[in-house]
């Protein structure tokens, strides 16, 4: 049979084709399913017949939605037919979603990348990068070609640059351990990782009063947050975007009295469901945190008794110094670095020791030893005085009632907490809020307490992969933040990046802010592979594609950290289709061609064994046998509960370090600094309108984007805007527009939605740039960061909306024709 018509060893494109078919019938989608034979007439016995010949095997869906579920895939006739949740130890954890549920869509894309290919216009003495891109043509090659070139430059670059020139890149698109094995590669080349810039904004300021948190900081299991009675969803959709876990456990916690409060500038499907909403003007999120707290002090509802006992709010500030005063300023003792409070009764000072209730004063101002000083408490009630629910209701158009009922329930109706996204950290200064809610929730006494809640999604469990990562005698990895790749890739600073090989990322191409300004940087890259299973924006701007298999195609395991305590195995359901293979495959034979041929073995399942062995938490074979079990760690349960890892061992409510944002302010104290949020920003007159990319319920980050199922659903990007901004600058209601700035622009079509706050627009993130009419929305976004905190800024951006050019061609969408690789589709591809 020619390759056109046989396409990989005993699967061809029609059987795929047909698979794909019955799957699509079996959800709902046209054509004929297995299951529509099942007439009135037909025994029960035929029943039973049908389904004792399908195969039920565990597997995982971990792409990065916190979700994480255990699923179970049914395998009739060597194909898959059917995806459901699968049950785990603990039923509140029995989630999935439909995207999870259709993987069969996935799995039998004819759209995946079938083959090794080599971009055309590309050699390796001749990488001719300004071939890369979207009019790039590839040819296929063996597999053993197409590493070969990936082995050769990297031997290539690594000698005349060095080792740290070959970037190792990875995204959030599997959570398997596919990472983990990329890594230990790494580690034994010298290559550089990146760290990250992305959503790490809020935690790094709950980390300076808290010392815990990164991403988001740490929270309950969230099977606890039944316990809580007062939520504060801020800036999250959590009941479109996070429902497998985060959401069911909230309704839980509604159904058992919570009052549930949504701060968001949207009416989201969150809001409709809250007791309170507040629709605060974007960026104003610190101010009214920080008004909060004012009527947490003001009102006297706050909880001494853990302010006494697991905070600075009684310790003393100097004003000579504006440190903490410690014991040894009192008594001459170096080593004594105790801060220092006054014993309410006798006045005399006494050390604050961590976890230990201390009767000090929690406000005022005293002399001890001739040293004027003031509680942090009392620095914080000045500090907060102009930031009343009043004023802040004028700054972020709020109504002040509203911001005092929900301090009030916060402080006063028992435990509780604060669900912040990643949304907060997507503004340039969003650290600054996590500092101040930190504060907020130590003032109502809400840590270390069943029914406290810190952030979007609890901690989940990771898989503990021990030294794996680092085997014997490798040199280890360079690590580089994603802002501070664009530097490594023009300028060598601190050094070039010359090879790139990637996997389980759409970030270089699609995702990343600023897209063309990555596009023009991926020139200076002499060899760029990346292995997938879809054809993405990032794999079309490669030099050589590596067919990657699907989850379902491949034994592993999964974690979940940021969703539930288990661990799952995924069961191969059959080898992967056409000539795409396992990334552990990929990577062990990378390895061998790099003269690394011990460092993986041939069995995969032995070296998942291997990676196993090192978490004594679990056992592989029980794993394999059940498909996830729950694993104790200190990621589940209460959190808070130990001394904080702060140089006092407490809530730090004072920062005496003073950081200083590259504006000039200090932030001993939060104080609110905006970007282009600002109304007196440079952008504001030329750009009156904020734009913002909300993920979206169809798609995770760009992820299942071309799923043909979901785009039965969600068939283009489309500009979310009111109907008052829309109507100003005459656009109707489903008109195609142009979105843009001093940037770049985007064109869509314009979508009324009265749940935007006038002023805002949206764009739902992880549209490829072919789902585009023209242009991209992450053309419209910018690379800056802040210094303290760097992390992208895809919220904080400023764009203005106009009617699209009369000539811009629109017949994708309003006069589609089916594409070639629809053909032998059951329903031909019509919608």
């Amino acid at each position: 049979m020619p390759m056109s018509e046989q396409d990989g060893a005993g699967v061809s494109r029609r059987s795929v084709l047909l698979s794909a078919g019955a799957a699509a019938g079996m959800l709902g989608l046209g054509g004929h399913s297995a299951l529509q034979s099942l007439t009135r007439d037909e025994t029960d016995a035929a029943v039973e017949g049908l389904f004792d010949e399908t195969q039920v095997l565990n597997t995982a869906c971990a792409p990065n939605c916190r979700g994480k579920c255990p699923l179970n895939v049914h395998v009739r006739d060597g194909q898959i037919k059917f995806v459901e949740p699968q049950m785990t130890d603990d039923e509140r954890y029995r989630r999935g979603c439909l995207l999870g549920q259709s993987h069969v869509q996935r799995v039998y894309s004819p759209k995946r990348l079938k083959y090794p290919m080599v971009r055309a216009d590309w050699e390796p003495d001749a990488p001719n990068p300004g071939g890369r891109g979207e009019d790039a043509q590839f040819e296929q090659v063996s597999w053993d070609e197409a590493l070969q070139y990936v082995a050769d430059e990297m031997r290539r670059v690594r000698s005349e640059y060095g080792p740290e020139s070959v970037f190792f890149h990875t995204g959030s698109g599997d959570n398997g351990m596919g990472t983990t094995i990329f890594g230990r590669l790494a580690s034994m080349f010298g290559g550089t990782q990146q760290s990250w810039s992305i959503d790490s904004n809020v935690g790094v300021g709950f980390n300076r009063i808290t010392g815990h948190g990164f991403f988001l900081p740490p929270t309950n299991e969230s099977a606890d947050w039944v316990n809580a009675n007062t939520i504060i969803v801020w800036g999250s959709d959590l009941f479109k975007s996070q429902f497998q876990n985060d959401a069911s456990k909230v309704l839980d916690a509604i159904e058992s009295g919570a009052k549930l409060v949504v701060v968001d500038p949207v009416y989201t499907t969150t809001a409709s469901k809250a007791d309170l909403w507040l629709p605060i003007e974007p960026g104003k999120d610190t101010h009214l945190a920080l008004a909060m707290i004012h009527d947490v002090l003001a009102e006297g509802t706050y909880d001494d008794a853990f302010l006494r006992e697991r905070t600075t709010a009684g310790a003393l500030v100097r004003g000579d110094t504006d440190e903490m005063l410690r014991m040894r300023d009192l008594e001459g003792d170096a080593d004594d670095d105790r801060v220092v409070g006054i014993h309410a009764e006798t006045g005399e000072p006494v050390p604050l020791e961590p976890d230990t209730y201390a009767a000090v004063e929690l406000f005022g101002e005293y002399e001890v030893d001739g040293i004027q000083a003031t509680t942090g408490l009392s620095l914080l009630e000045e500090h907060v005085a102009d930031y009343s629910p009043e004023t802040v209701a004028s700054v972020a158009d709020l109504d002040p009632a509203d911001i005092k009922t929900a301090a009030r329930w916060l402080a006063t109706r028992g435990p509780g907490g604060i669900a912040p996204s990643y949304a907060l950290g997507r503004y340039k200064y969003g650290h600054v809020f996590g500092q101040t809610y930190a504060i907020l929730l130590a003032l109502t006494g809400d840590y270390g307490k069943s029914g406290t809640i810190h952030a979007q999604h609890p901690s989940g469990t990771t898989l503990n992969s021990g030294e794996y990562g680092s085997p014997d005698g490798a040199p280890g990895t360079q690590s580089l933040s994603m802002h501070e790749v664009p530097a490594a890739l023009e300028d060598g600073e601190p050094f070039p990046i010359k090879a790139i090989y990637g996997m389980e990322s759409n970030m270089l191409a699609n995702q990343f802010p600023n897209r063309q300004r990555w596009h023009d940087l991926l020139e200076n890259v002499d060899m760029f592979a990346m292995a997938d299973f879809h054809r993405t924006p990032t794999v079309q701007h490669a030099d050589i594609i590596l067919p990657a298999a699907h989850w379902f195609e491949r034994e592993d395991i999964t974690d979940a950290w940021g969703s539930h305590p288990h661990i799952s195995h995924r069961t191969k359901a059959h080898e992967p289709l056409w000539d795409a293979r396992d990334d552990y495959h990929i990577i062990a034979e990378l390895a061998d061609k790099l003269g690394y041929d011990d460092l993986f073995l041939d069995d995969k399942r032995a070296e998942l064994r291997k990676i196993a062995s090192n978490d004594d938490r679990f056992d592989f074979d029980e794993l394999r046998r059940k498909g996830n079990v729950r694993v104790e760690d200190e990621a589940a349960g209460i959190k808070y509960t130990d001394p904080f890892p702060t140089d006092t061992g407490r809530i730090e409510l004072y920062d005496e370090d003073h950081p200083v944002e590259d504006d000039g302010t200090v932030l001993d104290l939060p104080r609110p600094i905006e970007d282009r949020t600002a109304a007196d920003h440079d952008l504001a007159d030329e750009y009156p309108l904020l734009f913002m990319q909300k993920h979206s319920k169809w798609r995770i980050h760009s992820q299942w984007a071309d799923n043909a199922m979901i785009r039965k659903f969600n068939a283009e990007p489309t500009l979310d805007i009111h109907p008052s901004d829309a109507q100003d600058r005459g656009i109707d209601d489903g008109d195609y527009v142009r979105v843009y700035n001093d940037r770049g622009e985007v064109v869509v079509r314009a979508s009324y939605n009265e749940g935007m706050r006038p002023g805002l627009i949206n764009i739902d993130q992880g549209w490829w740039t072919d789902d585009y009419v023209h242009g991209s929305h992450q053309d419209l976004t910018h690379m800056e960061v802040n210094d303290l905190a760097p992390t992208f800024a895809f919220y904080d951006v400023r764009a203005d909306v106009e009617p699209a050019p009369k000539d811009i061609d629109t017949s994708k969408y309003t006069a589609p024709e089916s594409a070639d690789w629809l053909e032998g589709y059951p329903n031909g591809g019509d919608n």
